[in-house]
């Protein structure tokens, strides 16, 4: 998969998670639900159920926000994988979440590279381990 495919999935992914603690979350998750349907209305309101649970595990930090980040940037990676032409879409998005991220918390994803990426969509995923040299 294209680095710049991942980054973009990643950047779009941490936004998510921090409009899911937002004043905006309802609005902003009927958008995002439409992005990640791919295009299939009927999609939709499944995406938005999966967006909701997300949004409440975080919120009840049931998962770390790495975790979800993850889970996410996975699966904005695999829409942009199948349907690469939406990515302009993807990077409006961004830009419109990190615009409205307004509310009394906020979310941080960190961590440290260690050489590991983990890869696939999101019901399977992979560790592919660099070389050291």
């Amino acid at each position: 998969m294209d680095v710049e495919v991942l980054a973009l999935a990643g950047a779009a992914a941490e936004a998510l998670l921090q409009a899911m603690v937002s004043d905006g979350w309802a609005s902003a998750r009927a958008r995002i639900a439409r992005v990640l349907g791919g295009g299939d209305p009927e999609r939709v309101p499944a995406e938005e159920a999966e967006l909701e649970r997300s949004g409440q595990a975080l919120r009840e930090r049931e998962l770390p926000a790495s975790v979800l980040a993850g889970h996410w940037q996975g699966r904005i990676a695999e829409l942009l994988a199948r349907q690469p032409e939406r990515a302009g879409e993807i990077t409006g998005l961004l830009r419109d979440l990190r615009e409205s991220a307004t509310g009394p918390a906020s979310v941080r994803v960190g961590g440290h590279n260690n050489g590991n990426l983990i890869v696939g969509d999101h019901n399977i995923a992979g560790i592919r381990r660099s070389e050291t040299r």
